[in-house]
């Protein structure tokens, strides 16, 4: 009687297969994530420092101006700096004018304008203002800013 302990060498070659197999479709699936997120998250944060924007202008009775910049944004009011953020990744880029907010909260905008979030150069997302300076996320399949 042969009480054998183990992997055949069969069972082995299959099971190292279909490891390989699941590997091949799992890591640029889990790449596309770790893009989607990255541009997401950069996305929320510039979303957030427009708020905080237009909030110190009301909050100060005063201009504030967000100020883009190719790593982050600038946010200043009565010429002080009041955030310098720059985006956790290098691979991130941001493009657009800079936009004053007016003491009551409205931004100084001639027509709607967006600031554009790229990922490795491809433009993934923009964070658009209507006329009043309210800023809102716009993803790039769902087309330009209204």
């Amino acid at each position: 009687m042969y009480l054998t302990k183990g992997f055949t060498l069969i069972e082995l070659m299959l099971a190292i297969a279909i490891g390989a197999i699941l590997v091949t479709v799992g890591i640029p699936s889990y790449f596309d994530l770790i893009q989607r997120n990255t541009v997401t998250t950069a996305s929320n944060e510039l979303l957030g420092a427009l708020l905080y924007t237009r909030n110190e202008a009301v909050r100060q009775e005063a201009t504030a101006t967000f100020t883009p910049e190719a790593d982050g944004w600038l946010v200043a009011s009565n010429g002080v700096t009041l955030l310098d953020h720059t985006v956790d990744s290098s691979k991130i880029t941001i493009d657009g004018d800079p936009i004053t907010y007016s003491p009551r909260g409205r931004a100084g905008l001639a027509d709607t304008q967006s600031i554009d979030v790229s990922f490795k150069g491809t433009l993934m997302s923009r964070v658009c203002l209507s006329l009043t300076g309210r800023p809102f996320i716009k993803m790039v399949e769902a087309g330009d800013c209204p």
